[in-house]
């Protein structure tokens, strides 16, 4: 056999074996902490249509890439737990604030007015409640539509609400 093959190969599997020693995790050490998950972003491109039977429709930038489920005009995307929701809501109301009202019913939190988004009249919705010993908090933006309320939902936990309220904010960039 040629000494420089097996020179070569010697010196080979010695690099093989020190680089095993150094990357493959021996049993007495501990393993490695995941790092920590990024904020939730939105992506870019990805929207929500709401067609309007009275006018243009209303189009929510929703964030790409994120697991989403669908049950009839609801929207749910999810990173974790982060939600973000829209939603068309058959109601009759005189106006958004009265409508979001009806809508939050007896959950408690506060509805207030909000300032318009895309010149379509707005109220905002703000509530907390436990899930499985978590406190998380909630906004609901709700836009009147017409013969119904288009909502925009962001839930996470508490402790990361201010920190990824970048999603909502984004949503929240309604075209109409």
């Amino acid at each position: 056999m040629n000494k420089k093959l097996v020179g070569s190969a010697v010196a080979g599997a010695a690099v093989l074996a020190i680089a095993a020693a150094l990357f493959w995790p021996r049993a007495d050490t501990p393993a490695a902490a995941p790092p920590p998950s990024p904020a939730p972003s939105t992506g870019q491109g990805a929207l929500e249509v709401y067609r309007l039977a009275d006018g243009p429709a209303i189009e929510i930038l929703v964030p790409s890439g994120w697991a989403v489920s669908r049950d009839k005009e609801r929207a749910s995307y999810r990173r974790g737990d982060v939600l973000l929701e829209t939603d068309r809501v058959p109601i009759t109301q005189e106006d958004v604030l009265s409508g979001l009202k009806a809508v939050a019913g007896r959950q408690g939190g506060t509805v207030a007015e909000h300032a318009p988004i895309a010149d379509l009249d707005a109220a905002e919705w703000d509530f907390t409640y436990d899930r499985d010993g978590v406190p998380r908090r909630v906004t609901v933006v709700g836009l009147g539509a017409g013969d119904a309320l288009v909502t925009v939902r962001f839930d996470a936990p508490a402790a990361e609400f201010e920190r990824d309220r970048g999603v909502l904010d984004e949503a929240l960039k309604i075209r109409s």
